[in-house]
């Protein structure tokens, strides 16, 4: 009782606010007052300081969240060290992938990792890049996957599948009869892009500057699949992963726009927090998604 106990108080110290922290837990706010009150009962001493809009530490509550974490942390480390004497990795993981990663590539991964180690439960997040950097920063999630380039020094970067962004018309477009197209046969066209805050808009930005092009024309939508209904329904032109559209290419409801030397390639990255307690599970999901085989299994898995 006293551990679970310890993991509210934690949380409601790292969201400093108890709705938050609610959410995170899946809990009421009165049971988690309910829990820390019972916690200031048992060590004689006010831990927070409450205000309408956000809850502080005080100095007897900053003393115990040091040892609670370290408590926490240590039973964590307890339940591994067993776990990896049986041989068996269990518990939950929370995985969280930017769109393109979450919708075309994750599903593939989950189902190959997960013949091996079935044991494991998986929650996942699914946003833009921006919304998995804050979440993984914040220690929401365990281990983040993304399409965009971060910058963070309180995280772990490191790249883990090459990709390729694509140029994508409908099949009636007048382009689409081309075997190649030039930068002033794109200066008329509608291009339907991500919003800000995507890693498919970095790319798109960047192939922009690359083809020497300013869009005049230009249609935002937050989803992949809107913007493959758009282009489909005749739209505009799309910039997106070729992981994307494979099945669109293959039923022929899209097309391909080659410009000659111009290639957009790209990392998917995987992100960690850096002082954050890594469970077994974590460890063996970065360890098979950083093999060199990865590419094969999950093309295998349909």
């Amino acid at each position: 009782m006293l551990d679970n106990q310890l993991y509210i108080f934690v949380t409601v110290a790292d969201k400093k606010n108890f709705s938050r922290a609610g959410e995170f837990l899946n809990m009421t706010q009165p049971a988690i007052s309910q829990h820390i009150h019972a916690l200031e009962e048992y060590y004689g001493a006010k831990l927070f300081e409450r205000s309408s809009k956000k809850v502080e530490l005080t100095q007897a509550g900053t003393i115990l969240y040091n040892y609670a974490r370290n408590i926490l942390d240590l039973h964590q480390v307890a339940k591994r060290a067993v776990a990896d004497l049986v041989d068996t990795v269990t518990g939950k993981l929370t995985i969280g992938a930017s769109l393109t990663i979450g919708e075309y590539v994750l599903p593939r991964l989950l189902a190959t990792f997960t013949r091996k180690y079935s044991n494991v439960e998986f929650s996942v997040w699914i946003g833009n890049t921006e919304m998995i950097h804050e979440r993984t920063r914040e220690g929401t999630i365990d281990i983040g996957l993304v399409e965009g380039v971060i910058d963070d020094p309180q995280l772990h970067i490191k790249p883990f599948l090459r990709d390729e962004m694509v140029l994508v018309a409908p099949v009636l477009h007048p382009l689409a009869a081309k075997t190649g197209v030039s930068r002033d046969d794109l200066k008329e066209c509608v291009f339907v892009i991500r919003e800000e805050g995507s890693g498919t808009r970095l790319a798109a930005e960047d192939f922009f500057q690359k083809a020497g092009l300013r869009p005049e024309r230009i249609l935002t939508l937050g989803s992949t699949q809107a913007i493959k209904e758009a282009v489909e329904a005749g739209l505009g032109i799309t910039i997106l992963s070729k992981w994307c559209i494979r099945k669109e290419l293959q039923l022929g409801t899209l097309k391909l726009l080659r410009i000659k030397g111009l290639e957009i390639p790209r990392w998917f990255f995987l992100v960690r927090l850096k002082d954050k307690f890594q469970s077994r599970a974590s460890d063996e999901f970065v360890k098979f998604i950083s093999s060199e085989d990865l590419l094969p299994r999950i093309l295998g898995s349909r």
